[in-house]
């Protein structure tokens, strides 16, 4: 009988382990997450809610800069896979941040018709991130439309890169015509000056 008892107390001991990690619920772009008690303490933003700051956890609605966000982010990855969670879609970037020498991972992933981030130090999805991801309103957006709408973001983020360098290059090129120019003026103003200044 007494083993029975500490038997029983051993799995609900367990059992209690397991559920042990309660969770809060914030609402970011009109969508409810559960997230981790130790993230509750966070900032609610316009399309976010971060704690701490993005290096330690955020939750972010992309749809208004999925192309700085996401490529800007794809560009400098040390590492992407593309996962399912939950039967949804979901796309995993990691990189090294120097500043706090560790891995910060940017989970995107569809939520209703919108592509939400998670923000989180290390590089891999534990139970609890999955956890976040599996209480957001379904998405019925299919895979290839979701991974369709992050190369998209990432194709126009590498042009805007490209004109930005192009127009750099114009910019320098311009300025070093108008200098060329204004030292040709100045060289006919000293000669005129020289030759016709003593008249």
């Amino acid at each position: 009988m007494m083993k029975k008892i500490i038997f029983i107390s051993l799995i609900f001991l367990i059992i209690g382990c397991v559920y042990a990690e309660d969770f809060s619920k914030v609402t970011v772009n009109g969508n409810e997450f559960e997230i981790p008690n130790q993230y509750s303490l966070g900032d609610k933003q316009k399309n976010g809610y971060v704690y701490h700051d993005l290096r330690t956890f955020a939750i972010l609605c992309v749809d208004d800069y999925i192309i700085s966000n996401y490529g800007g982010y794809y560009k400098i990855s040390d590492s992407v896979s593309d996962l399912s969670i939950d039967s949804r879609p979901a796309r995993l970037l990691t990189v090294y941040n120097t500043y706090i020498s560790k891995n910060v991972s940017y989970l995107y992933f569809p939520v209703n018709q919108s592509v939400y981030c998670i923000c989180f130090q290390g590089n891999d999805v534990n139970a609890s991130i999955s956890h976040i991801v599996e209480s957001a309103p379904a998405s019925d957006m299919t895979s290839d439309s979701f991974y369709g709408i992050l190369s998209e973001a990432y194709g126009q983020h590498e042009d805007r890169a490209y004109l930005d360098r192009v127009s750099t290059d114009y910019s320098n090129s311009v300025s070093q015509k108008n200098q060329h120019d204004t030292h040709s003026n100045n060289q006919l103003i000293t000669w005129y000056l020289l030759t016709h200044g003593g008249r």
